[in-house]
């Protein structure tokens, strides 16, 4: 008894009951929230097989071809109440089609007439409110107050990336590059701000991560301008009408900063925390031990930059080999955007190593510490 009031005493323990409370409460909302849609929602009631079928195309790649008849209920709208049935077809490997299941809902498009609906996509929300509640409940619960404090820099960082496309959007004279550059600096400084709070070493974070991250973009850029972007596959941005090189490097900043900032931080609290437990050592010893932080950290983090922009276009790889096209070819037409852009990073992220080096002892320099 006594170790549940002091469990319900404590304000953090609330925070988390009640962002509890809340997420169970969405979860729930999303399975009855059809009549909120202004598109037609359906829920799939029965599917009856009609065929199955193997395919082999000219590649001679095999795969299985199933033709369906999905009865579907029509839960919002003018047609609510309603069944209706639509012949679906889809292969296993669902490389350009989508198998469905029973009790599956499904957004639809309805023209005149109710037999005329098919399926645009599945309805989703339940998995996206799902899987962003338990990220939050871990990062709270592992994180606590610092945990809080993360997710409110990830809600403001989001807010500033998606602000900065919208006004591009609605202002095209203004450029994305320009814009995307205002919401990293904002960005960077709340953020740490809300991480570490406001401390010296903050102040030395600040300055390196925005270093680090402009000047490996500023190198990228002369690069690209000196060399006219030689075996950079900018065509392969599909569908883009804007100026492939400007949105390239905007992407380069936003994916840069976070491994820069990663770096930036570690290296800085590091070397605060060496001086707090050894306030005799020298600024020689002192910097040699941020080096070797900074050595142990770079390759982790270039790999993981890696790895991150690679994976995203894994699929679209497959498909092109799939395809008989060579491995040379694939990997220019999916890779070399990606590759180019860890590159980057990773030039961001030597750079920041010496940077905030210097920066933590020009710091203690101008407040007097031991050389």
């Amino acid at each position: 008894m006594n170790s549940t009031k002091k469990i319900l005493k404590r304000p953090f323990n609330w925070v988390v009951f009640v962002f509890c409370i809340i997420f169970l409460g969405v979860f729930i909302f999303t399975f009855m929230n059809a009549k909120f849609y202004d598109i037609p929602i359906g829920q799939i009631t029965s599917i009856e097989n009609k065929s199955t079928s193997q395919i082999t195309d000219e590649h001679h790649n095999k795969d299985t071809k199933h033709k369906e008849q999905l009865t579907i209920k029509i839960l919002n709208g003018k047609y609510e109440g309603k069944t209706t049935t639509i012949q679906h077809q889809y292969i296993e490997s669902q490389a350009d089609s989508e198998a469905y299941s029973t009790n599956n809902k499904v957004l639809l498009h309805i023209d005149d007439k109710l037999s005329s609906a098919y399926i645009t996509e599945k309805k989703r929300d339940s998995l996206i409110v799902a899987i962003t509640g338990l990220f939050l409940l871990t990062v709270l619960l592992v994180g606590r107050k610092i945990g809080l404090q993360s997710i409110l820099s990830l809600v403001i960082n989001t807010i500033v990336v998606v602000l900065a496309i919208y006004i591009h959007n609605q202002y095209p004279s203004i450029s994305l590059f320009g814009l995307m550059s205002i919401g990293i600096f904002i960005s960077t400084i709340l953020t740490l701000i809300l991480v570490t709070g406001w401390q010296w070493r903050t102040l030395v974070t600040i300055i390196s991560t925005l270093l680090g991250t402009f000047i490996c973009v500023g190198i990228t850029q002369l690069v690209i301008h000196f060399t006219d972007g030689s075996g950079i596959k900018f065509e392969t941005m599909s569908f883009l009408t804007l100026p492939p090189k400007e949105v390239f490097l905007a992407s380069v900043l936003i994916g840069t900063l976070g491994a820069v900032m990663d770096v930036a931080i570690t290296i800085a609290s590091g070397m605060a925390e060496i001086l707090r437990r050894t306030p005799d050592i020298s600024m020689t010893r002192w910097a040699i031990a941020g080096r070797n932080i900074g050595q142990d950290i770079m390759g982790t983090m270039t790999n993981i930059l890696l790895f991150s922009y690679l994976s995203g276009s894994l699929p679209m790889l497959l498909i092109y080999l799939k395809n008989a096209n060579t491995v040379t070819y694939t990997i220019s037409m999916n890779w070399s955007l990606e590759i180019s852009r860890a590159i980057t990073g990773g030039i961001g992220i030597v750079l920041t190593i010496p940077i905030t080096i210097l920066l933590m002892q020009l710091w203690f320099r101008m407040r007097g510490a031991n050389q």
